[in-house]
């Protein structure tokens, strides 16, 4: 495993001043043109996004610098430039670091100046309204890891054409070094790429259900490996899409035989190592549940949730399991899951991390864990290898090699970008 640590990885974390090579200050314009007039000011478009994390960047250390595309000027309003406006940045001093952690109740240390490159000087051309986003060169070794960093940015320009916007002519950057998150080889589970073998989370420790249809409980809470198997169960080799669901305490699938045959079933379960399973309670019955159906797409959340993929990939959440068994909602939150792009899906915390062919996505949710109310970005990249991927107590990602190895991402940064080992 050391060949996988071998190299120090550092990542600096742009926590504000990001944004797109378009402007929002070109919406909600005013329709009264002489109100209108107000808008036709230079501006630092990052200056209104102090304080919000908009970029990530990981790099490795063997690398000794690298640059990113980071702030730009523009024309308020609707204007463009009749003629070259020069713009020029300057970095500002520890005063504006002083005065930015007394407001902000901070203790950010200011950017060594040795330590990066500005675009000093450049214009806005003639026909355009932006000087275009700009790039920042950062040299790593010169910062010290788990330290936060402040670069206040101002922009001046000796322009007749346009007044510049006092109020939004400084942003303020935060950077932090830190070592790249990874992975690794918690222990081996064998006949793991066999369909009939089923790995889930159960009390943060590891169940498998292996291919006679035999519960296993593997000890992970506490621990830095797997431990010895030890067999709970058995006679669960009818049941797919199994999971652990731990707002009730109970195993949950699909009966594939049976008088419950293709509805769902929970089972009450105890903790290990004093493991009791109840008996069979009938949870939904329907027709939807029939093979191909709800395949082996279950995965369990938080608030007594869990979700699946149905047969028109579209993704559900069901909710409501009460001491009966009985379900009493289940609801469609998204479509285009498609299993050859799709290949596994788990909850970090209250957010959906799925594995698209394209890489590790992060679908942040609503509180209730009911919707999406945020867009979707890559936090990783290389899982799609992976036979599967789950989350242990929604905290730490486990992922599923094909040779049975199991790759533990503890404490799972869904801010972070990881790489598959």
């Amino acid at each position: 495993m050391t060949a996988h640590y071998s190299a120090f990885r550092y990542l600096v974390v742009l926590l504000s001043g990001w944004m797109l090579a378009g402007s929002c200050a070109k919406e909600n314009l005013p329709e009264d043109l002489r109100e209108l007039q107000s808008y036709n000011k230079l501006y630092l478009v990052q200056s209104s996004l102090t304080g919000n994390i908009n970029y990530r960047l990981y790099v490795n250390s063997l690398k000794t610098d690298t640059s990113f595309s980071i702030y730009n000027v523009t024309i308020g309003g609707n204007s463009i430039a009749g003629a070259d406006i020069p713009v020029s940045f300057e970095a500002l001093g520890q005063d504006m670091v002083d005065a930015y952690n007394q407001e902000k109740h901070t203790a950010y240390q200011l950017l060594p100046a040795q330590s990066y490159t500005l675009v000093e000087d450049t214009v806005i051309k003639k026909g355009n309204s932006s000087t275009g986003i700009l790039p920042i060169k950062i040299k790593l070794p010169l910062l010290e890891k788990n330290i936060q960093y402040l670069l206040p940015v101002r922009f001046t320009t000796d322009t007749r054409d346009y007044e510049v916007d006092e109020q939004k002519q400084v942003a303020y950057f935060i950077f932090k070094a830190t070592v790249e998150p990874t992975g690794k080889i918690i222990g081996n589970i064998p006949l793991i790429d066999d369909p009939r073998t089923r790995v889930l989370d159960f009390f943060e420790d590891i169940m498998v259900r292996d291919t006679a249809g035999d519960l296993w409980v593997y000890p992970l809470k506490g621990r830095e490996s797997l431990g010895d198997p030890v067999k709970v169960g058995s006679g669960f080799s009818d049941v797919i899409s199994l999971i652990f669901e731990p707002y009730y305490a109970k195993l949950i699938g699909i009966l594939s035989s049976g008088s419950f045959k293709n509805h769902i079933a929970s089972w009450t379960v105890t903790e290990f190592p004093d493991v009791k399973i109840g008996a069979t309670w009938l949870v939904f019955k329907t027709s939807d549940y029939a093979t191909p159906g709800f395949r082996e797409s279950f995965w369990s959340g938080p608030h007594g949730r869990w979700y699946g993929i149905w047969t028109n990939d579209a993704l559900y959440y069901f909710s409501g399991l009460n001491a009966s068994g009985a379900l009493i909602s289940r609801t469609s939150i998204g479509t285009g899951f498609k299993p050859a792009t799709y290949s596994s899906n788990t909850i970090i915390g209250k957010d959906l991390v799925s594995n698209n062919i394209n890489g590790l996505l992060l679908y942040s949710m609503n509180d209730a864990g009911s919707g999406f109310p945020a867009n979707r970005w890559m936090i990783g990249d290389g899982f799609f290898s992976y036979l599967r991927l789950f989350s242990v107590g929604h905290k730490d990602l486990i992922a599923v090699k094909k040779n049975g190895d199991l790759v533990r991402y503890k404490d799972f940064d869904i801010y972070g970008f990881y790489h598959a080992l």
